[in-house]
């Protein structure tokens, strides 16, 4: 099969995570054949309709085994926690993505689409409409700091008849969360999510329906090797709005405030917050990113408004609860 044109035949890494699981649906639905890479003992029932090899990110042979007739890899194996250990981020994030790209390439694949982040340009400060060449001397953490190393190596290893692409989306939110939502739900259920500095600055949201389109659309393009793309929802408001949309649709309690953003800093790096320091600066600095580029190269364009993101994420709400 052609990349440029029909049906593509996908691996996709990290199969059983929200984002992956996200991506793979958008995959079938645009009429892609899939094969799900999923971690050993991993809960992967929900993946019975596809066609699925257990595996480990750590074993390049069964990766290689996995993406054997496969027309591209989608890596969307990561770890979103910036509570995680250094070394496990290293060895995931960068580690990972070197056996999946060698494996890619030892298969055959002649497409690569990296799930990178837009936390890779994260740092204790704005990040107004910034480009993909726009970047601060060393991100904030050792979460953004692998994920950037991992988009470095994917994209120094396109080159022509294999092409690689790293999508940057931002605060990735949606049905199948658990991460945020779980973090979210807690803060609310502790007496409403906490806003920072007054939730006045704009923040960046990536809705998955959105990402999935964006992956589909960067197995249609034709463009040079080697890019990253900003990629998000067309919705971009401040943090509190965001925050108060999320709180209302869900039946959460209103905000709660955390004082000036100063305050918020302090008390998260002295352990007098919940807050990681990440989430601080998510919700307390401005992060808004030009996605030019992405609607240029790639013919993106977000598909779901966040309305419509709010009605996924509340009916999945529901129906989990049901079936607990």
């Amino acid at each position: 099969a052609s990349c440029q044109s029909g049906s593509v035949r996908c691996l996709v890494t990290g199969a059983t995570g929200f984002v992956a699981g996200g991506v793979l649906r958008g995959l079938v639905a645009a009429g892609h054949a899939v094969v799900a890479y999923v971690r050993e003992g991993a809960e992967s029932r929900e993946l019975s309709t596809y066609e699925r090899v257990v595996g480990d990110i750590g074993d390049p042979n069964r990766l290689a085994t996995a993406a054997d007739g496969c027309d591209a890899v989608v890596h969307a194996a990561g770890i979103a926690d910036a509570r995680a250990h250094a070394d496990t981020l290293g060895w995931t994030h960068v580690a990972g993505t070197e056996n999946v790209i060698n494996a890619a390439r030892k298969a055959g694949c002649r497409r690569f689409v990296h799930i990178s982040c837009a936390d890779v340009t994260m740092y204790d400060g704005p990040r107004s409409f910034w480009t993909e060449s726009d970047a601060p001397q060393r991100p904030f953490g050792d979460l953004a700091q692998s994920k950037l190393h991992a988009e470095e190596l994917v994209r120094v290893s396109g080159k022509r008849g294999f092409w690689t692409i790293a999508l940057r989306p931002s605060l990735v939110w949606g049905p199948g969360d658990v991460m945020h939502l779980r973090e979210w739900t807690s803060e609310a259920e502790s007496g409403g999510i906490r806003i920072v500095g007054g939730g006045k600055r704009l923040m960046a949201t990536t809705y998955i329906g959105n990402l999935a389109h964006a992956v589909v659309r960067s197995l249609q393009t034709g463009v040079t090797t080697g890019n990253v793309y900003y990629v998000g929802d067309e919705e971009l408001s401040v943090s509190r709005e965001f925050f108060e949309q999320v709180s209302t649709r869900l039946g959460w309690p209103p905000l709660k405030g955390t004082g000036p953003y100063g305050w918020a800093w302090l008390s998260c790096r002295t352990g007098l917050s919940r807050l990681h320091p990440t989430e601080v600066i998510r919700r307390g600095h401005t992060s808004a990113f030009d996605m030019s580029r992405a609607k240029e190269d790639l013919g993106y364009a977000p598909v779901y408004t966040r309305a419509q993101g709010l009605d996924e994420l509340a009916a999945w709400i529901r129906e989990h609860k049901s079936a607990a």
